[in-house]
């Protein structure tokens, strides 16, 4: 019975909460975290929930070897007592992934997703109102996705004269609003399989995408293939282009 109600909560919470990797973990995840904590909910429901908030791309874990998931390994104390903490605000979310990034290390919970890599671009030039401006562009985004899963992009867009840094957030005071961003999703193939376009406002476009929005025939991303997206920024007649690449992988679900 708790399942069931774990379950229908995390579709609830799916639908009504989208993930923003800049706004950190919905809050109605610490429902689950605090019923684990409190031992209301079993081991494996609580496992079960987290993995699927992973591949659904609502908490993002870095780049880790997974170890072997077996039946006979218990999540230690401290973690139980890490969910509870970060279920009353006791503890930032940082900490929270940490423990969950650890439960992927041993073996709990295997995922095909990663945390959005921070990815630096050359510093290009675009002209202004006859004003030469040299444009930084950052992106945040999924490297890996499930092969029916969602995938998401950020084109963030700084002053390069005041910000050329790595860090995607803050630095506010550097962005630049009102660029044109277009972006065309390319399949192996190099045949055009999805476009968007938008115009930056607090310095970002984000770019979301399911493959049943996709031309791909079937309603998923290929397997193992890896799509490219031609991002270009526009401002009056100057443009910069770049790249960037995901993987399609095997849905866990």
């Amino acid at each position: 019975m708790h399942k069931h109600v774990i379950l229908l909560l995390l579709v609830i919470g799916v639908s009504l909460f989208p993930y923003s990797y800049s706004e950190g973990i919905p809050d109605w995840v610490k429902n689950n975290a605090s019923w684990w904590s409190e031992r209301l909910i079993s081991q494996s429901e609580f496992t079960n929930g987290l993995e699927f908030l992973i591949n659904e791309g609502i908490i993002y874990i870095p780049t880790t070897e997974p170890g072997i998931p077996g039946p006979d390994k218990i999540i230690p104390d401290w973690v139980r007592n890490t969910a509870g903490w970060w279920s009353n605000n006791q503890i930032p979310d940082s900490e929270f992934v940490n423990a969950m990034k650890y439960l992927i290390e041993i073996g709990l919970i295997e995922v095909n997703a990663s945390s959005p890599e921070f990815v630096q671009e050359e510093t290009s030039t675009i002209v202004n109102d006859d004003v030469t401006v040299p444009l930084h562009m950052l992106f945040e985004g999924y490297n890996h996705i499930p092969n029916n899963g969602k995938f998401a992009l950020d084109v963030k867009i700084f002053d390069a004269e005041k910000y050329s840094g790595t860090k995607f957030g803050g630095n506010n005071d550097y962005i630049i609003d009102g660029v044109k961003i277009e972006l065309i999703l390319i399949n192996e193939e190099n045949e055009i399989i999805h476009t968007f376009d938008g115009i930056t406002v607090n310095g970002i476009v984000r770019y979301e995408v399911l493959p049943t929005e996709t031309s791909l025939t079937n309603g998923l991303w290929l397997l193992n293939n890896e799509y490219t997206v031609k991002v270009t920024a526009y401002n009056f007649e100057q443009s910069v282009e770049k790249n960037y690449y995901f993987v399609a992988m095997q849905s866990v679900r």
